[in-house]
């Protein structure tokens, strides 16, 4: 028997929670590099936001481990695209690289705005309002807080994108549990 879309995009809400662990990672890796411009220069600041980036989706799928979340799946084609959307960013990295030698000070602007972007089709994926929030709470902080106040965009957008994914989890298992009643 052939799958419906919807059957797909139910076994993938089901199987991957909607993705909430990779969220929580961002969470946590935005969370620390809050706290860089504390301890260190703009520029390595700047050199580990780029590298760093790279260890969100690792991580994530090491607490997706932890928590018996399976958000890889070769037999879902949406697995597949969610992971394509995912290694999309991997494009930016020029972009990023780009701001860190013309304009350092705008890194969290740009990484906030793409960054926030690419969760809009998950939106989609998943059936979940809470990607739309953490799209838009993404980018219109990064675009606040990294264009107006780029003084402080080092603490304020990674602060901010820690807290919209941490709002975005909460909103995502409200809709899980309401999916499961």
């Amino acid at each position: 028997m052939n799958k419906t879309l919807e059957q797909f995009q139910t076994d993938m809400i089901l199987a991957a929670k909607k993705g909430f662990p990779i969220l929580l990672s961002g969470s946590i890796i935005f969370l620390l590099f809050t706290f860089l411009p504390f301890v260190l220069p703009l520029k390595p600041v700047c050199l580990i936001w780029i590298l760093g980036m790279s260890a969100i989706f690792p991580f994530g799928l090491v607490l997706c481990k932890m928590m018996n979340v399976h958000l890889l799946s070769t037999d879902n084609p949406l697995s597949v695209l969610g992971g394509m959307i995912a290694a999309a960013q991997a494009f930016f990295i020029p972009v990023f690289i780009l701001v860190y030698r013309h304009m350092p000070e705008y890194l969290p602007f740009t990484i906030g705005l793409l960054g926030g972007s690419h969760f809009l089709p998950y939106m989609w994926i998943y059936r979940s309002k809470a990607y739309l929030f953490i799209t838009l709470g993404n980018c219109s902080s990064a675009l606040v807080l990294g264009g107006y106040f780029v003084e402080q965009a080092f603490t304020l957008v990674p602060l901010a994108t820690s807290i919209v994914h941490a709002i975005g989890i909460l909103l995502i298992f409200k809709e899980l549990k309401t999916d499961a009643v």
